[in-house]
């Protein structure tokens, strides 16, 4: 059975989610023995990211039949991110979509923000 635009949007939701979880625990931990987490995983973390999100926003558009954008939709969220994804999602959802993009944008910072919280509690 093909997965819907839903099931897309959800997928990748969670999947994002999941990541930040799981890399926010694995710098936590680090940071509470004292550890610097590995180079690649750090590099890996964002493009991650970025690609669900990415794919979250298309099946969005797609969702809400909005796919006949001017631009090939998909790189042009993955290039221009910063700029793309908060007028997309105000153009669709007003203020929360700006919630959302709050919460996407703390998702790509909360491995090194549960590392410092741990760094900063750990001290005497």
């Amino acid at each position: 059975m093909p997965m819907g635009f839903a099931g897309i949007k959800r997928f990748s939701f969670l999947a994002a989610v999941g990541a930040g979880v799981v890399f926010a625990t694995y710098y936590g931990w680090l940071a509470s023995h004292h550890l610097v987490p590995i180079q690649p995983l750090e590099v890996v973390y964002r493009p991650v990211l970025l690609l669900l999100f990415a794919t979250w926003v298309v099946a969005d558009g797609q969702e809400r039949r909005r796919d006949r954008p001017t631009f090939d939709q998909g790189g042009f969220v993955l290039f221009f991110f910063i700029v793309y994804v908060p007028c997309y999602l105000f153009s669709t959802r007003r203020a929360r979509g700006l919630l959302i993009f709050l919460g996407m944008c703390l998702l790509f910072t909360l491995p090194e923000t549960v590392a410092d919280i741990v760094r900063g509690s750990a001290s005497p």
